[in-house]
């Protein structure tokens, strides 16, 4: 029974000790990819704290022991190496000259300073499936359609909708898919040349809408002076080829 109950003791020291340790592992937040952020640590009753090193998510040094910025009884270093997605793990400590407190803490980076959530990727998923939809339809219509103008309004709302997949596509594969950097960076680049596309295509439309609205308006004219539509559609075929 005393052999138990020593046991016992010693795994709950060991739970406690382990619990003192985690305790002393603290997260800064989550920021965006690419941005500058202050580095924070709380020296009270300290008078200097100095980083020792900030590790990238691979693991590779991203600096080496630098001096912080006292500001009251807090510290904080200035830090814009933020270009690769992961956790950073920054260690250091603080000094009285007497007492040295060893601290580390980890940040994490995304490309929007977000964490994805279950809840949000359901919500990215379900709106992501339903734009499909709608696009497919869009091509169905463009396909079987008759009517011309609205063939040329279906290509229109279906540039806007691969634009909205592109970009949620573009966000999915930044947070899902960071260890393959080739595919945010493909969604990436359709985006934003779809993008640069959609002004031309815009102009371009306007410019064919007002010219069939004027056509029609030709059409209507010669049927106001008796021509049958299919005449008419003949002679105003005739004049613009």
């Amino acid at each position: 029974m005393e052999l138990q109950l020593k046991k016992l003791l010693i795994l709950l020291l060991f739970i406690v000790v382990i619990s003192s340790v985690d305790a002393t592992v603290e997260t800064l937040g989550t920021f965006e990819q690419g941005e500058c952020l202050d580095l924070l640590q709380v020296g009270y009753g300290l008078t200097t704290c100095n980083i020792t090193s900030v590790t990238y998510p691979n693991s590779t040094g991203a600096i080496g022991e630098v001096a912080m910025t006292k500001l009251g009884t807090e510290y904080s270093y200035n830090f814009c190496l933020t270009d690769p997605l992961g956790t950073y793990i920054v260690n250091g400590f603080c000094s009285n000259g007497t007492e040295t407190v060893v601290w580390a803490y980890d940040f994490d980076v995304t490309p929007n300073g977000e964490i994805m959530t279950v809840g949000k990727a359901l919500i990215n998923i379900g709106l992501l499936s339903i734009l499909i939809i709608f696009f497919i339809a869009c091509i169905m219509f463009f396909i079987h359609g008759k009517n011309l103008l609205s063939k040329v309004s279906t290509i229109g709302l279906g540039y806007l909708l691969l634009i909205a997949i592109t970009f949620i596509s573009w966000n999915m594969a930044s947070d899902f898919l960071s260890s393959v950097p080739f595919v945010p960076a493909m969604f990436r680049i359709l985006f934003f040349v779809l993008m640069a596309g959609l002004f031309p295509l815009l102009l371009g439309g306007f410019a064919w809408y007002f010219f069939m609205l004027w056509k029609i308006k030709e059409i209507q004219d010669l049927m106001n002076k008796g021509m049958s539509m299919d005449e008419a559609e003949r002679r105003q075929g005739r004049k613009y080829r």
